[in-house]
């Protein structure tokens, strides 16, 4: 619950409360706020307007002040951030992003401060710092805001229950964002303080004690005492979680003040989809997009927002983009839409409709239940996030890698000059230039910059057409290219450097997420790493390929192992590896693997056994194929030996002695014994009397018709079927020929119809568009009904009917 005036908390919330509410005796003015909440934006507005203070502190980390210029250049438009890299080690770089927003506090504060001619001070901890005291996932950007304590707790989730929100972004906008443009500036940030002191108070003390949270107070305190030795008024910007701590309310520690440090930080441009990214970490409001338009149309209303205009511009808004995008909304939809969020704000006590009521409105309008209705909020949540980006001069600099990346591309004859896609075709096999050209565009797209876009070619990663000759590509330079590649910076000052270091991520998160020994998906990374161009940096993931091959526990994966990385060690062109990569070991490791694995076939579990028997097809393609001389297939051919005489599953069994016959060392006729065997045998399982054909078809489907004994096997089995065990195998066999292609399927048809005296061409196929669970169900009532004929004595009955 949150505290009340007879709980401990009484005594800081009221010294917080009449701190505010007073004229300050020292000068110091604090503004405590929420990052990028406009209603904030507009208080500090005012408040320094009023004040005139001599000094504008702002929480930001204080390395970032040399950017200072730059946030003043009338070029520079939000969204913009900062980002700052340290360097951890020689493989990993940290990031952190400061971003800001036309209504976030910070920025109105920095431009009411330059106007003011007041000095403006980041009074933070700097970014190295602040890195020091956490541990992110891999990738994961390190912000210089952290706002969940509004989003969760005992005091938000008692408010929520008290006046009806869901949630703490609905509170924030219930209590303090419908207060946009008030003209109270103090009452506004006493409101705002009193709810961030409670917000404090319901913090498990371990969070405040935080090595990070202490230091950063503690700096943040000894910036302000700096402040208070210089004369005139002083004004604080500053997260509200921390006013406490700032007023002397509560304790702060000690802390080297404005200790230098090794980041280095750009202002980048940035976008209102990256700022709503940046929420799922815990940093400002969702939805930027629709925060930015209620500060627009309070900044033009010059006070207090008149919500029902604001309410109407963005339906019609919404209402104009779906028009464009071929979605048109008819017009009593949106009157209904606008009437019942309208009418659901005052009933929850709002001054007007807030982002929720509008989302509300719009389902209960047009969301009716159908299936699929509910895209209409997947739209306009889409369409609350906001599509602006923003601007940097070009005198602010960049993070080296967009440079790099720039040269790259225009030394590869990229046109740059505008945002237009453009089309290239590359002879990747035969053009070294083309070949250059194609590795710098799968390295972009490693990266995600959505510069280029394949449209056309070989796709080396699924393994879909590799052997085609060109590369077909869309592409682009945008401000959204540049935006990932700053985002990538956080791997690497040039693009080969950035994209090693995004492999290392994810391989580093493989083994978070208990995979660090999965072959398949280490050699994912390695063919990245060679489409991009990474050649021999990538010794040490095909180290790790090699250990995790070595132990594969699974006969499939190993395999798969050995084929790609055969397939690997073989390719020309884009796969094509240096001298330094050498993957011969790794490739017979894997065989080895296989080897040894193939023993444990006769015992496999029954979920593994199709799996298996692709591994086996797969294996034995290879060996006797383009991969013959460069493995010992005697080995393979005994192991088989080997999996035959220990009694394996009828499938596996099946596969064995198909690879026996093409190896010769089996018969046809073994096989044909085998089949006639387990077909006409008394095994119980359906699936296991037709499994050894399974197993042949899997391997050499070109047994069932140049093997005469092999086809006469299979008729024989299924003339001698009544209906009812024909109905029961007929998935099984359906599984078991499936294995064949149209064409084979019908050589097989018309060779069986021959043997009863016609041709395939006789018989006709009709198709029905049902599934085979009722195909079979269909099976089974026909059965059923002719069984009941014939016990009522009707059949010859009917016969004769039919032929009257």
């Amino acid at each position: 619950m949150p505290p009340s005036r007879t709980e401990p908390g009484d005594a800081l919330i009221g010294a917080v409360a009449d701190r505010l509410a007073a004229t300050p005796d020292d000068g110091v003015w604090f503004a405590p706020v929420r990052h990028h909440s406009p209603a904030c934006a507009m208080a500090v507005r005012r408040m320094i307007r009023a004040v005139q203070p001599a000094q504008v502190l702002i929480e930001a980390p204080h390395n970032l002040e040399p950017l200072l210029e730059h946030l003043h250049n009338s070029a520079t438009r939000p969204p913009v951030a900062v980002i700052s890299l340290v360097d951890e080690s020689k493989d990993r770089r940290q990031a952190a992003y400061y971003p800001f927003s036309a209504h976030s506090p910070e920025w109105v504060a920095i431009h009411e401060a330059k106007a003011l001619g007041a000095k403006t001070t980041f009074m933070d901890l700097g970014t190295d710092a602040a890195m020091s005291h956490v541990t992110l996932d891999p990738g994961q950007p390190l912000l210089g805001v952290d706002e969940h304590v509004f989003d969760s707790g005992d005091y938000v989730r008692a408010l929520c229950a008290r006046t009806g929100c869901r949630d703490g972004f609905e509170l924030w906008d219930h209590l303090f964002e419908t207060r946009l443009g008030e003209t109270d500036w103090q009452a506004f940030f006493h409101d705002v303080g009193v709810y961030c002191t409670g917000l404090r108070l319901a913090t498990p003390a371990e969070e405040l004690v935080e090595p990070r949270n202490a230091e950063r107070e503690a700096h943040m305190a000894a910036a302000l005492q700096a402040a208070r030795a210089k004369t005139g008024p002083v004004v604080v910007v500053h997260g509200g979680f921390h006013l406490a701590a700032l007023t002397g309310a509560a304790p702060a520690g000690s802390v080297h003040y404005r200790a230098k440090g090794s980041a280095r930080s750009y202002l980048i441009r940035y976008g209102e989809r990256e700022l709503d990214a940046l929420m799922g970490y815990g940093a400002g409001l969702p939805q930027p997009g629709y925060y930015a338009r209620v500060w627009h149309w309070a900044e033009r209303a010059g006070g207090p927002l008149d919500w029902s205009a604001a309410s109407r511009a963005i339906v019609a808004d919404f209402a104009a983009e779906m028009q464009n995008d071929g979605h048109p909304i008819p017009i009593p939809g949106q009157v209904e839409w606008l009437r019942t969020a309208q009418t659901l704000a005052p009933l929850r006590g709002r001054i007007g409709a807030q982002r929720h009521d509008l989302i509300d409105g719009l389902q209960s309008a047009l969301v009716k239940g159908e299936a699929g209705a509910d895209i209409w909020t997947e739209r306009f949540l889409d369409f609350l996030r906001g599509r602006a980006l923003g601007h940097v001069p070009a005198s602010a600099g960049q993070p080296p890698i967009v440079g790099d990346a720039r040269q790259r591309a225009e030394r590869l004859r990229f046109d740059l000059t505008d945002g237009q896609r453009r089309h290239r075709k590359l002879d990747i096999r035969r053009k070294p230039a083309h070949l250059e050209t194609s590795r710098f565009l799968h390295a972009m797209a490693l990266l995600q910059t959505g510069f280029g876009n394949r449209t056309a070619g070989p796709d080396f990663i699924s393994g879909s057409q590799t052997r085609l000759l060109f590369e077909e590509w869309d592409y682009a330079w945008s401000p959204r290219v540049e935006a990932a590649l700053v985002e990538a910076a956080r791997f690497g000052d040039t693009v080969p450097a950035a994209c090693l270091g995004q492999l290392l991520v994810r391989r580093a998160k493989l083994a978070d997420d208990g995979q660090a020994n999965d072959a398949d998906a280490l050699l994912m990374l390695l063919k990245q790493g060679i489409l991009a161009g990474l050649g021999d940096r990538l010794v040490s993931l095909l180290d790790e390929i090699d250990m995790a091959a070595r132990s594969h526990g699974s006969f499939a994966g190993a395999a798969s192992a050995m084929v790609t990385l055969h397939a690997i060690e073989a390719s020309l062109g884009p796969m094509a590896i240096p001298d330094t990569l050498d993957t011969q070991p790794v490739m017979h490791a894997a065989y080895d693997r296989v080897i040894y694995l193939c023993d444990d076939l006769p015992h496999v579990p029954e979920d593994q056994v199709d799996p298996a028997l692709g591994a086996l097809r797969t294996v034995s393609a290879l060996l006797r194929g383009e991969a013959e001389a460069d493995f010992d297939g005697d080995r393979f051919d005994a192991a088989i030996d080997r999996i035959a005489a220990a009694g394996p599953p009828p499938a596996i069994l099946g596969a064995a002695l198909a690879i026996g016959v093409l190896s010769g060392r089996r018969t046809r006729q073994d096989l044909a014994d085998m089949l006639a065997g387990q077909l006409a045998g008394s095994l119980l399982h359906p699936a296991d009397r037709v499994g050894g054909l399974q197993g042949i078809l899997t391997i050499a489907p070109s047994l069932l018709w140049t093997e005469d004994r092999v086809l006469w096997a299979l008729d024989q089995f299924i003339c001698a079927l009544d209906d009812a065990d024909f109905i029961a195998l007929l998935p099984h066999l359906r599984l078991a020929l499936s294995a064949l292609g149209p064409r084979e399927a019908d050589r097989v048809a018309d060779m069986l119809a021959q043997r009863h005296g016609g041709s395939g061409g006789e018989y006709s196929v009709v198709l029905h568009d049902i599934d085979e669970a009722t195909g079979l169900e269909g099976a089974a009532v026909d059965l059923a009904l002719r069984a009941q004929i014939e016990k009522d004595g009707l059949t010859r009955w009917i016969a004769g009917k039919a032929d009257g």
